[in-house]
């Protein structure tokens, strides 16, 4: 159901409201940095796969997503995802996707658009929210510590394709 009166989430004048098709070319910019920050190098940086996704993203529908303005100008983003457990059969939520413009909106929008994640997801009835985001996103990690997530899982990589660098071999392991 779309947001016909978006009201202020905060005093700070941020405002709330579902992402449209409007929303698509700043958005795009969000994922992209958004790669940046988690895949440095490997990063897509293409804002044309970004558009394409989103773009389905809307046409489907299915996923909640919200946009955060202040001033009439986009600051921030979320997006969340129905999954289910194919052995349990329980349903959770997909943290997917979360950007706030630092410089124009902050903590503020950061906590603001973290506190509709929850209330959407409890309000949903889902039994747990899995959210991922790089080692080096501090902000992201502590912003999750903030909410009461826990760590659970840890991702490693080795490049071992020639000329990567990588010194280790099956030998040096003994």
């Amino acid at each position: 159901m779309a947001d016909r009166h978006p009201a202020p989430a905060d005093p700070s004048g941020l405002v709330l409201r579902d992402f449209r098709m409007a929303d698509v070319e700043a958005v795009a910019g969000f994922e992209t940095a958004i790669a940046v920050k988690s895949f440095a190098d490997e990063a897509v940086t293409d804002p044309a796969h970004y558009r394409k996704k989103l773009t389905k993203l809307i046409k489907y529908g299915g996923d909640w997503t919200k946009v955060a303005e202040r001033d009439g100008r986009l600051v921030g983003w979320v997006w969340v995802a129905p999954r289910q457990n194919f052995i349990t059969g329980d349903t959770y939520a997909d943290f997917r996707s979360m950007y706030v413009d630092g410089e124009r909106a902050g903590a503020t929008a950061a906590i603001a658009l973290l506190r509709a994640v929850l209330d959407h997801c409890r309000e949903a009835g889902y039994t747990r929210i899995v959210g991922r985001t790089a080692s080096s996103n501090d902000a992201m990690r502590a912003l999750y510590r903030l909410a009461g997530f826990e760590e659970k899982h840890i991702v490693y990589e080795m490049d071992i394709a020639p000329g990567t660098g990588s010194g280790t071999t099956s030998r040096d392991l003994g």
